[in-house]
């Protein structure tokens, strides 16, 4: 009872963040050429979420192949015109074991602080929320 009586807030904060959220603001971010680090950390996790797989980019020593989720996340989930329904509509209950290990060490990332998030997007931010 007693982690649920301090989650429950916190989940509906992150709820009403995602509520306050415009349509714009999703598309602001969808329309960024080379986002902040945060943004790219959001569109991550909602891609682990949303099993949405990532694109093999060539990494900056031009050898090896890295994980790229901003593209795909451009084109599946903030391009998505029911993007807030999707999130909002969300089986938070059955989320998968394997998604949550990889969304765990995101809870100890200053970088995944909605507040840093705020300084590059506001949509983000809100989706941060909701993600943590």
């Amino acid at each position: 009872q007693a982690d649920l009586d301090k989650a429950l807030p916190a989940l509906n904060a992150a709820l009403d963040a995602l509520k306050s959220l415009k349509k714009g603001d999703i598309v602001e971010v969808k329309n960024m050429k080379s986002p902040p680090e945060g943004v790219i950390t959001v569109s991550k996790a909602l891609c682990w979420m949303f099993d949405v797989k990532p694109k093999k980019v060539t990494a900056e020593d031009g050898r090896t192949k890295i994980d790229d989720y901003w593209e795909p996340s451009k084109k599946s989930l903030w391009g998505d015109s029911k993007m807030l329904d999707r999130l909002l509509g969300y089986d938070k209950d059955h989320i998968p074991v394997e998604v949550i290990e990889k969304l765990k060490p995101l809870e100890d990332d200053p970088e995944f602080d909605p507040e840093v998030i705020k300084k590059a997007s506001t949509a983000a931010m809100g989706i941060c929320k909701w993600v943590r």
